[in-house]
């Protein structure tokens, strides 16, 4: 198992990268909607999203064993927690921020 600072965090370290690497996907997904007003502001959802999949994998993985399970990551519950925080951090960055999802016509 993976450990940090001699914590142990309930998976493989090559669960905890895929864990990353799908927390990076979801948190760039939502800066190609809209209009974002700050170009670092997918580096939120993504931070979101890795906390949210990981709170959903160890606590609602172990609650119950759907869906699929690689080395210690469930991976539907992971995917779950993740949308579910990231996108709660994204929406709260874009209107602190004064983005919008929605495109503004322009003039030409």
């Amino acid at each position: 198992m993976f450990e940090i600072l001699d914590w142990n965090v309930g998976m493989s370290g090559y669960a905890a990268l895929l864990l990353v690497v799908g927390a990076v996907l979801l948190g760039a997904l939502p800066q190609f909607i809209g209009e974002p007003r700050v170009g670092y502001e997918f580096v939120f959802p993504m931070i979101g999203a890795v906390i949210g999949g990981w709170l959903g994998s160890e606590a609602f993985g172990t609650f119950s064993t759907w869906g699929a399970e690689f080395e210690g990551l469930y991976m539907l519950p992971a995917l779950i927690g993740g949308v579910v925080v990231g996108g709660i951090v994204d929406v709260v960055v874009r209107f602190v921020t004064g983005g919008s999802y929605t495109h503004e016509p322009r003039p030409i």
